[in-house]
């Protein structure tokens, strides 16, 4: 699999990444911002958003449907690592235990819930100037997780968007048979499809085709040099297996594809 290849090169957030492999976008010196990050709590759009990216992977996809729902943010924080995760805990309605390991030389706290269709895997961490830093990973299969999963990120988004610094990204994935070309020029045809949806940055390889879109339909997105996007199609070939597995993404696709 590919990372994903952004025009903006995060910088804050990388550190996230750095620790333990865990998603990170937080920060970029192009100065960009996730979807939820500016959005007040009434005009979040996370669920709408989410939904239709659901409607373009059905639209090009035969099964296999993976959504991914990231909230992620960081903060300043006084006194200890426990006290602090107890309140962050408390305000974001956690109430799963959290386990604290030593990786890549930092103490962290990592835990895992499941709630019907979906799975939530946390990941918190205090630097030693204080600040803090998180990700919620929500994930959920079929439609019953998609619909889910985006209701449990929009609850999140309300409880720690204002103090937390909470932001935003989703996608949706799905499988097809055709070949790396053919499903790709179906998903751009099916976006395009939507309304105006102009292509801002292009990653191709032989197995792998990544585009991301300022479209006039998803809202708004990550700031780059040559405008703003708020959809990426990403398409990746895995000839082992016999299928190419294609995924939407807004504002743009989270990890790997």
């Amino acid at each position: 699999m590919h990372a994903v290849r952004r025009s903006a090169v995060a910088a804050v957030g990388l550190v996230l990444l750095a620790l333990c492999g865990a998603i990170a976008l937080i920060g970029s010196n192009d100065r960009w911002q996730l979807a939820g990050s500016r959005e007040s709590v009434d005009k979040l759009d996370l669920v709408k958003r989410v939904n239709m990216l659901w409607v373009l992977a059905e639209l090009v996809g035969s099964g296999k449907f993976q959504t991914t729902v990231l909230i992620q943010g960081n903060y300043a924080a006084n006194g200890s690592k426990e006290k602090n995760l107890e309140q962050w805990q408390k305000d974001a309605g956690i109430t799963a235990h959290l386990i604290r390991k030593e990786e890549q030389g930092k103490e962290a706290y990592r835990g895992i819930y499941i709630s019907d269709s979906i799975e939530a895997a946390i990941l918190w961490f205090q630097e030693e100037n204080g600040r803090v830093y998180y990700t919620i990973s929500i994930q959920g299969s079929a439609r019953t997780g998609m619909t889910q999963s985006a209701a449990e990120g929009e609850q999140l988004m309300k409880k720690l968007s204002s103090h937390y610094g909470a932001e935003w990204t989703a996608t949706v994935q799905t499988v097809a048979s055709q070949s790396l070309k053919d499903s790709f020029e179906r998903a751009e045809r099916s976006l395009r499809e939507w309304g105006q949806a102009e292509p801002l940055d292009r990653y191709e390889d032989e197995r792998t085709i990544s585009v991301s879109y300022q479209t006039d339909y998803m809202g708004s997105g990550v700031q780059m040099k040559h405008g703003n996007a708020n959809l990426q199609l990403a398409v990746h070939e895995n000839r082992d297996k016999g299928e190419t597995r294609i995924s939407f993404g807004t504002p743009l696709i989270a990890g790997e594809y």
